[in-house]
């Protein structure tokens, strides 16, 4: 109960100095301004340094191969790329059972791509320590959208689009556009419950904690 208090107090001070002591005096963060700036073009220049290395790792490197921002991949000899591939930040790449990706081909932020499972069928559970080998292979011209994850064992066809958030969990034709399926209301939130918080002002700030009275912002909206 003390170490919520404490919390509290400190997340209030936050708001106060956020919300408070900083914006009539904003230009004093000029100079933090800058430093995230040149915080960001150094790292900028650490990652396609880092990339650059990891491209003479691969089994095979087309020419034109972009990768943009952090990459984390094991078993780089396993992963054949063609010419003019795309890949953009955050991709985490688990290669042992082969990947390869065809010319043309770009790829959006945060991938997640296996090549290898856990054999359920094996000596513990709930698995025990043998890799089970499905490589990948993404065909020419193929587009990949933010936020995908991709399983063992899966192709691509040439041409196809993959949508935001879509998890391939099974072999994707040419020329097809996939998507996840369509969003599903589960339930819905005690609408009296609602209009009484909203009613009340009761707004959460951070990690839901109550903010302070004078900071609350009444919903004007009808």
């Amino acid at each position: 109960m003390k170490a919520h208090h404490s919390q509290r107090k400190a997340l209030h001070l936050v708001d106060l100095i956020l919300d408070r002591l900083l914006p009539p005096i904003w230009w004093l963060t000029w100079p933090f301004h800058q430093v995230t700036r040149l915080t960001n073009l150094l790292l900028s220049a650490t990652w396609l340094l880092s990339n650059e290395y990891a491209k003479r790792r691969l089994g095979h490197c087309g020419q034109g191969v972009r990768i943009h921002g952090r990459l984390q991949l094991s078993a780089p000899e396993q992963i054949r790329l063609g010419n003019n591939v795309h890949i953009n930040a955050n991709a985490y790449i688990r290669a042992e059972g082969g990947l390869s990706i065809g010319d043309n081909t770009h790829i959006s932020r945060n991938l997640t791509l296996y090549t290898v499972n856990h054999d359920y069928e094996g000596t513990r559970l709930p698995y025990d320590e043998n890799l089970i080998h499905k490589p990948v292979s993404i065909g020419r011209n193929v587009w990949i959208g933010m936020n995908v994850c991709i399983a063992p064992g899966v192709t691509i066809g040439d041409g196809a689009i993959i949508g935001l958030g879509s998890v391939i969990a099974r072999d994707v034709p040419p020329l097809a556009i996939v998507g996840s399926a369509p969003q599903r209301i589960l339930k819905q939130r005690d609408a009296e419950h609602y209009a009484l918080r909203k009613h009340e002002g009761a707004y959460g700030g951070m990690s839901g904690h109550p903010i302070l009275s004078a900071d609350k912002n009444q919903d004007t909206s009808t």
